[in-house]
Order: C-alpha cells, then structure tokens, then sequence
C-alpha cells in the first residue's frame, strides 16, 4: 500500500510538474513573442522620429504590449557585418537600436524564489526612402519615312506623326500623378465602380488605346481654352484611335513603376507626352516583334525590312526604393538592306542583311541615404550600347565557311561576307543626387558613334565570290569582290540613317541617357537584423 500512494503520489506531482513546466513554456514563449515585436514597432517609430526616439519608441512599445508595463532605451550608432550578423556600435549614425525587455512569471520558479523572469529583446531600424527616377533622351529621327512606319505597325495607318507633331509632343508635359489618377477612374470603370488607388494602378494591365486615352485626358480642360493643349489632344486622340489591333494589354509597370504611396508621386519629374509614347512603344515591342516594310527610306536604299524584337521591358519612370530600376531594354534589330547601283552586269543591286543589337541601358537605386537634412540618391547606370555584323536566319554558306551570309545570287554569280563590329562593355557609373539641392540630373554617356561602327563593319568585312558558267567571262572575281566592297561602303551614310532613325524613333541614342532625379523621401523605415 505505501509503494502505492508512493506512485499515485509521484504521479500526481509529475503531472503537476508537467503542468507547470508548460504554462512557464506558453507564458516565456509568448512574452518573447510580444517583447520582439514592441521592440521591432519601437525601433521603426524611433527610427522615423529620432528627436523624441525615446518618448516615440516607448508609446510604439506599449501599444503593441495593450498597454502593459514595458521597458525600453533607445540609442543611436551604426550597423555593420559582422562574423555572425550585424555588429552595433553606439555613436553617431543613422541606425536606432531599440531593448525592449518585460516580466513574466514562473510557476515552477516561485517555491525557490525565481517567481520573476526578464524578457530582452532587441530591434535596429533606419529611415529608409522612396525616390523618383525619369530616363530621359532627346532623340530625333532624320528620316520621316522611319518613324511613320514604324508608328503605322503599332498605332495604325493614321498614326503616323509629323515632325511639327513630334516637336510639339517633346515640349509638353504632365504630373504623373494626374495620368495615375486618370488611369484610376479608368480601370474603376472596367472593375464596374470599384474604388482603385495607386496600388490598383500599379499592378494593372492596359491597352495601349487606354494608355493614350488617359494621357489625351489630362489636357482635355485646357484644350477649350489652348490652341496648343487642342492640337495635343487631338494628335493623342489619333494615336489611340488610329484602328490598330491589341492583341494583349501592358503591365502598367513595364512603362511607369510604382512602389510609393500616393504622396510619393509628387516626387517624379514632369514627362513628356512624346516620351511616355515612346514607353509604350518600346513596353509593346516586349510583348511580341515586329517586322516593318519601307520602300526607299532614303537614296541609296532601295528597300528595308526591319524585325524589331525586344526580350524585356524597362519602366522609362521610376517611384520607388533601393534596388529600383529604369531604363531601355535590349532590343534586337534584324535589317534587309536592299542597296542599288551595282556596277556587275546582270546584277544591279545587293542583300546586305544586318543585326543590330542594343544592349539595356538602365539607372539603378543603390542607396538611398536619409541620415543628412537632405536624402541622397546613389545610382548605378550604364547608357544603351551597339553591337552591328552581318547576319540572316537563313545563311547559304559556301562549304567549310558557316559564318558567312548571301549577299548576292545572280546568274551563276554569288557573293558571300561576313563581319562583325561592336563596343566593348564599360563600367557601370555611380551618379549621387541630392535633390534637396538642386541636383536633379545627370547623364550616363559614353562616347557612341554608330556610323563609325558601320564604317569598321565595311573595312573588316571579307567577301567571297564564286563564279560559274557564263559568269566567268563577264567579270573576274577580284572585280565582283572590289565593287561589292565599293558599294556596301557607299551605303554607310544612308543605312546609319534609316537605323539611327529606329533608335530615335524608340527615344534611344546609343551611348547617352540622362538620369532625372526630381526627388526623394525619407517617409519610412525598415528593420535591419538582429545585432550580434
């Protein structure tokens, strides 16, 4: 019997234990819990207010605790990696560093006197900002039949702009938070009345019809009163009703990027009509090629087919923090030169089949830095760069020479050439803004002239010819090779201007991109590690 009770009694008190030992666990678990998020609340409130850090972190502390008994000291330093996380140091700096410690009670410790447990826990915050990026570049086509018909393929056959409507669609400009605004009502109306806001906007989808429509809206008031703001509107009109068929719509954020509140877009830098189309245009190249058709562009080209192909999109806009891009993106131009006045009897004219590549030009946010009076913007960039070679799909190589392409097949008589022509890759380049002062733009350029590309294709080009039959006796093939190099060097001035007249027309000019930072807030604040 008394090994009995022993056991019921051991049982019992075991259970007790268990018990006990359990609720100690809940209880420590969930005061942890508690102490790490006043801490995380308190270091993010001290941090966006860090006059009154303390006054700020304690009342940020004891609404997450529902107003229980909290301690907690603040102080300022400096974070930096350490061997097994971030190492504080106390001093001057931008990060707060928040201990938040409460007590709690133990069951078990209490018949010994260790009834009151301390919980610490420790958060480090720092401001962090939101700034605005615009790429920007003046770009002119030389040859109207360029642009028009590459307008033509994306807006339609009434698209086409003329050089006074373009100059005019350069010198205009709007907020962009009006366009957010209008874009709002716009997709409100397609979600049957539904209330959107920036954040609605910024992961919607779009045609480029409705794109165009909500820019034209932004100067439909004016225009009753504007003969300017009348012919804007109705040149915007025309692109967005031009008839051409939307097989897809855009991602809002493939033309302007939005990661800020709706405060946060006062801080972009005014665009231009002519540049948001050119977004457009270039976010719509991303979602499918494009193959154009011009006869006789300029004198000296007979004819030109362009593929025009783009693998990504680039926000030209950017509202946003670190990390943030905008930019060009790649794009790809496959071009069939047909060039006249070939001086070989039987054959008049050549194939010069050539790919243009553009590599993205983009302005990234590295830092943005919010511990000074001002915030200040570091970017990292690079401008858009140019390879040329001659190139086709369909290459009828002559044997044992797989890199070269069919420049001219007539009569027993046929030419081949190969070359390529390209810049090395550059460094990226840091540019610091500070708004605050006046310091808004910056150019990301390094020296680029693509003729003089075109002229290095020519001199390094190696053709091939091969005669047979009657081909042997009209021309030797030193005098076929001579005049093929004559004529291919003839044509560098009128194709730089048919594909310098692509790019513009796309508002690209490889080698140059300016940055526009119009400015930057420090409206908030973000955790950065437990301190080891």
């Amino acid at each position: 019997m008394p090994v009995v009770i022993g056991l019921v009694v051991g049982a019992l008190l075991l259970v007790v234990l268990s018990f006990a030992a359990t609720a100690d666990w809940l209880r420590l678990s969930a005061t942890r819990h508690l102490v790490s998020e006043a801490a995380a609340a308190a270091a993010l409130a001290a941090a966006k207010n860090p006059e009154a850090a303390d006054t700020t972190a304690f009342a940020a502390a004891r609404a997450v605790t529902g107003g229980a008994e909290i301690a907690v000291s603040t102080e300022r330093g400096k974070a930096r990696p350490g061997p097994s996380g971030l190492a504080f140091t106390a001093g001057p700096g931008e990060v707060t560093r928040v201990v938040a410690s409460m007590r709690t009670r133990s069951l078990l410790g209490t018949p010994v006197g260790l009834g009151q447990r301390t919980v610490t826990a420790s958060a480090m915050a720092t401001l962090a900002g939101v700034a605005a990026l615009t790429e920007r570049t003046t770009a002119v086509p030389d040859l109207p039949a360029v642009p028009a018909a590459i307008e033509a393929q994306f807006f339609g056959p009434n698209a086409t702009l003329t050089a006074d409507e373009r100059s005019m669609l350069g010198r205009a400009a709007f907020r962009v938070t009006d366009l957010v605004a209008e874009l709002g009502r716009t997709l409100s109306a397609r979600e049957g009345g539904v209330d959107t806001g920036v954040a609605a906007v910024a992961a919607a989808s779009f045609k480029p019809s409705e794109l165009l429509l909500a820019l034209g809206a932004l100067y439909r008031d004016s225009a009753r009163t504007s003969t300017e703001a009348s012919n804007l509107l109705a040149v915007i009109s025309r692109l967005a009703g031009a008839g051409a068929a939307e097989a897809t719509q855009l991602p809002f954020s493939s033309v302007i990027s939005l990661s800020g509140s709706g405060a946060d877009l006062a801080l972009a830098a005014p665009i231009r009509p002519l540049e948001f189309i050119q977004a457009v245009m270039r976010a719509r190249l991303a979602h499918g090629s494009a193959t154009i058709e011009i006869k006789s562009p300029t004198t000296g080209i007979n004819a030109v087919v362009l593929t025009l192909k783009s693998e990504s999109a680039a926000a030209a806009v950017l509202i946003g923090g670190e990390d943030g891009v905008v930019g060009i993106p790649a794009i790809r131009i496959g071009a069939r030169f047909i060039i006249g006045g070939l001086a070989i009897p039987g054959s008049d004219a050549i194939e010069l089949p050539l790919e243009v590549t553009l590599s993205s030009g983009d302005a990234r946010i590295r830092r943005i830095s919010c511990g000074g009076t001002d915030p200040e913007i570091t970017v990292i960039g690079r401008p858009v760069r140019a390879s040329v070679a001659l190139t086709a799909e369909e290459a009828a190589s002559p044997a044992g020479a797989s890199d070269y392409v069919r420049l001219l097949a007539a009569g027993g008589l046929t030419a081949w050439g190969k070359g390529r022509s390209s810049f090395a890759d550059d460094p990226p380049v840091e540019l610091v803004f500070r708004p605050g002062k006046g310091d808004t733009v910056a150019s990301l350029r390094t020296p680029i002239d693509f003729g003089n590309r075109l002229e290095r294709l020519v001199a390094e080009t190696q053709v091939l010819v091969s005669l047979e039959g009657q081909a042997k006796g009209v021309m030797s093939e030193g005098g076929v090779r001579d005049e093929i190099a004559r004529l291919i060097g003839s044509s560098v001035k009128p194709v730089n201007a048919v594909l310098s007249s692509v790019f513009a027309t796309f508002g690209i000019v490889p080698g140059k991109m300016d940055v526009v930072a119009a400015g930057a807030a420090c409206n908030t604040a973000t955790l950065l590690g437990e301190a080891k």
